[in-house]
């Protein structure tokens, strides 16, 4: 990891753009659950038109000023990782050049192989990931709870406990697929070799009619892979289903209790629409920073 942090020194000008990009693009998307609760409890139950016209103009600034945000944070996380991981095929393929015989007994060919292309797309794929939601998540779970508090500090008990169950979960399946997934990585190394090694030898396999041998050789570790890509694919796919149980029933919850709050005349109904917004983004950004250390 040191490793690459030192290859990014060389896109210091670039990462301070992405990171005010990425703040602007947050500080805008979270201001219009504000703008909607001044629409509701003032334009519409004050039936004052002239608020509704000012805070929706507001309202298409701030998001065409948010998507502007969302995509030049994405062209410089794309352009970093896409930088990154060219410099690391270079200086990766370098090494493999002063391999001694040893290291190459050592790694296999095959290992080399996938080292030197798929690895370093997991690479690039993971730091694009890593740039746009380590940065983006901190700033809206921080700035979502402090302007959820701000709306309806009573309904906050809601938001802690559909993040601890969310991350209860996350946990439960992150301790469940890790094995597999370095399973996986060497399952992968092993079908390049067998694979390289029926290339490599397609003439000697004709020759002494061993056809079948390899086609059996091949189909055992190809379908070692595909069950481990199923179990792992199966296990991740909980999340999904989750993640929309736990957002539905804090959305009830909130409707709930906010709707007690407001018949007892302690909140606003804009107020408790604006929580709800702010609590599912909190709650979805709790959900993005956990992904981030699973992957």
């Amino acid at each position: 990891m040191k490793y690459i942090w030192r290859l990014l020194r060389g896109y210091w000008w670039q990462l301070g753009l992405l990171v005010a990009a990425t703040y602007g693009s947050v500080m805008a998307t979270l201001s219009l659950p504000d703008f909607m609760a001044a629409i509701i409890n003032k334009g519409i139950v004050g039936a004052d038109m002239a608020v509704l016209w000012h805070n929706g103009w507001q309202m298409i600034v701030v998001t065409l000023a948010g998507a502007v945000g969302t995509i030049v944070s994405v062209f410089f996380a794309t352009r970093i990782a896409a930088g990154l991981s060219q410099q690391l095929r270079d200086q990766v393929f370098a090494r493999v050049e002063d391999y001694a015989v040893a290291d190459f007994n050592r790694f296999s060919t095959a290992s080399l192989i996938t080292r030197s292309t798929n690895d370093i797309q997991q690479i690039q794929s993971t730091a694009i990931m890593l740039l746009r939601i380590a940065l983006m998540a901190p700033i809206m779970a921080v700035a979502g709870l402090h302007k959820a508090l701000a709306n309806a500090p009573s309904l906050s008990w809601i938001i802690a406990l559909a993040v601890a169950v969310l991350l209860a979960v996350i946990i439960g399946l992150f301790i469940a697929a890790m094995p597999r997934f370095q399973r996986l990585q060497s399952v992968v190394d092993k079908l390049n070799l067998v694979a390289r090694e029926n290339l490599t030898g397609l003439r000697v396999v004709r020759a002494f009619h061993t056809e079948a041998v390899e086609e059996a050789k091949f189909d055992a570790v190809n379908h070692e892979l595909t069950r481990l890509n199923l179990v792992v694919n199966r296990l991740m796919m909980v999340m999904e289903p989750v993640m929309t149980l736990i957002m539905n029933l804090a959305s009830v919850a909130v409707v709930w209790y906010g709707a007690l709050a407001i018949g007892d005349g302690r909140l606003a109904i804009g107020n408790m629409m604006a929580f709800l917004q702010y609590a599912l983004q909190v709650i979805m950004s709790f959900l993005m920073i956990s992904m981030v250390f699973i992957m």
